[in-house]
């Protein structure tokens, strides 16, 4: 790569964070587990101090795609991101098994909704769901496809919703 066009990113690196890096592998490791990245082949990535620095080309996108990604993954691994679920309505109530939510919501019968490994999910009082998650993608995917189970009734006030919405 030509040094004089180049533009650097720098993104901090959290203390519970090791990171290695080998040819145009990446790999992050935390007490919640452990990551292996690719790292595109236009990208640069150096670390100094606590400090993590990614150097790319000016106007690629890929690049800067790549390193949001990044950024995500390391915020979500210092600190996991969490997204709280509602259920509202007469009888609806979520129960958590082994590795599913078992979720009564209006239906004639109930609905069991399988939990990926890298998800930690909490209920509370039966209608509360707490979903934790490093990854921010499967917990935005996870959110979306739960509240989808049931459509939300405006008119009613009965549905799935997350913590801060309003009908």
């Amino acid at each position: 790569m030509n040094t004089q066009n180049l533009e650097t990113k720098f993104i901090f690196l959290p203390k519970n964070i090791e990171i290695y890096k080998k040819n145009h592998s990446l790999l992050l490791k935390t007490n919640f587990g452990f990551v292996n990245l690719i790292i595109p082949s236009n990208l640069n990535i150096y670390r100094k101090n606590s400090f993590i620095y990614v150097e790319s080309l000016p106007n690629d996108k890929k690049g800067k795609t790549w390193f949001f990604i990044f950024k995500n993954l390391l915020n979500g691994f210092s600190r996991q991101y969490l997204n709280r679920l509602i259920l509202k309505g007469v009888g609806y109530k979520a129960f958590l098994t082994k590795n599913n939510i078992e979720l009564k919501i209006g239906y004639s019968h109930s609905i069991n909704y399988p939990i990926n490994n890298s998800i930690t999910v909490n209920i509370f009082k039966n209608s509360i769901i707490q979903i934790n998650s490093p990854f921010k993608d499967n917990l935005g995917l996870v959110s979306s496809s739960l509240r989808s189970l049931k459509k939300v009734d405006i008119y009613k006030g009965k549905g799935i919703l997350y913590k801060r919405e309003k009908l």
